[in-house]
């Protein structure tokens, strides 16, 4: 009984493809005096995947007024860079995925401006929990974001991002 009853659990999640996603942003950028981070544990969304056809679709979207890098004063610049009162979310519309190359394909929607992109993924299944991390650099003139800039020193318009999530099937 125990046998059939692991079968059909190994079965249903090899058919499950819904995955209800939920993780963290981490940005990186530079001015000339140094590196900082910055952190959004507010990454939700749903994607559907099945493997056997490399099929991946679904959207994941953050809430940009929730970066925080321990800098009050960058934080509140950052905001008004990403004109949250106009654009509270940056999401990522997921529409394939190429798994010999680890890569997502999307639409990531920031600032009223959709780009095609592709973002480095590597991820497991453990049981019913998809987990994943993810890397790529933003441009933020690609999306016609001002980079902010303080005392005359401007930020680098290269932002290095980093995503670390889980999806648990639905």
């Amino acid at each position: 009984m125990r046998v059939w009853i692991g079968i059909a659990t190994l079965l249903g999640l090899a058919l499950a493809t819904g995955f209800q996603v939920t993780g963290s942003v981490t940005y990186q950028a530079r001015a000339p005096l140094g590196t900082w981070t910055g952190t959004n544990p507010t990454l939700k969304g749903q994607v559907d995947w099945d493997p056997g056809k490399n099929l991946l679709r679904g959207q994941v979207c953050l809430d940009l007024q929730a970066f925080d890098s321990k800098e009050p004063l960058r934080d509140k610049h950052t905001r008004e860079m990403f004109a949250v009162d106009r654009y509270p979310q940056a999401c990522l519309k997921v529409t394939g995925w190429d798994p010999g190359r680890g890569v997502v394909l999307g639409v990531m929607s920031l600032h009223g401006v959709d780009r095609k992109v592709e973002v480095s993924v590597r991820h497991s299944l453990e049981g019913s929990t998809l987990r994943f991390r993810a890397e790529m650099e933003v441009l933020l003139s690609d999306y016609g974001l001002k980079a902010p800039s303080f005392m005359g020193m401007r930020v680098q318009d290269r932002v290095l991002v980093r995503v670390e999530g889980q999806g648990v099937t639905r």
